[in-house]
């Protein structure tokens, strides 16, 4: 078998606050899928700190479908992103759903449901799923691939973007 199919957990129900979801791991698991359980873990501190501390050197991430227009990033560049996403949050959560790790090929893959608070817009939904190449030793992410929900991403952008005119408009923020 290529892969290894490891467990499902799902919310109870759709309107969970997200302080009551918690990323739950098997007992028994290798060290990539410690890696990634810590990195989704990580997402619930709202710290661009925590999130690159399981990013190796040469980590690269690309958001898809690529119709969304979302550029490559290096780990520089995702350091920028996790810093305006964890800005725009009060609460989050990374809650994985369905986990697949393919020790031979280094690679875990995962559904994941993003449930948080916004600053100002209230409760948010969205779902993806994340593929993970892994540095040799399963420390840490080389490289991931992000498939998400591209009407719920553009959601997002308008309502941000429409906050920020109201801001503008009361005076509360300049271009």
């Amino acid at each position: 078998m290529l892969g290894q199919y490891l467990f499902q957990t799902t919310s109870s129900s759709s309107s969970s606050s997200s302080s009551s979801i918690q990323a739950t791991s098997p007992q028994s698991q290798s060290k990539r899928l410690n890696t990634i359980y810590a990195f989704f873990e990580s997402y619930s501190l709202l710290s661009p700190e925590a999130l690159l501390s399981r990013l190796s050197p040469t980590f690269t991430h690309k958001v898809l479908p690529s119709s969304l227009d979302m550029p490559l990033r290096d780990r520089s560049a995702f350091a920028g992103h996790a810093k305006g996403i964890t800005s725009i949050f009060q609460s989050f959560a990374m809650v994985p759903q369905v986990v697949f790790e393919d020790p031979i090929k280094n690679v875990v893959v995962a559904h994941c449901k993003m449930v948080g608070e916004l600053h100002g817009l209230g409760h948010w939904e969205n779902e993806c799923m994340i593929w993970c190449k892994m540095a040799q030793d399963g420390g840490s992410i080389v490289e991931m691939r992000e498939f998400v929900d591209s009407a719920r991403a553009r959601l997002l952008k308008e309502k941000l973007m429409g906050m920020m005119e109201e801001r503008r408009a009361e005076g509360l923020m300049h271009d």
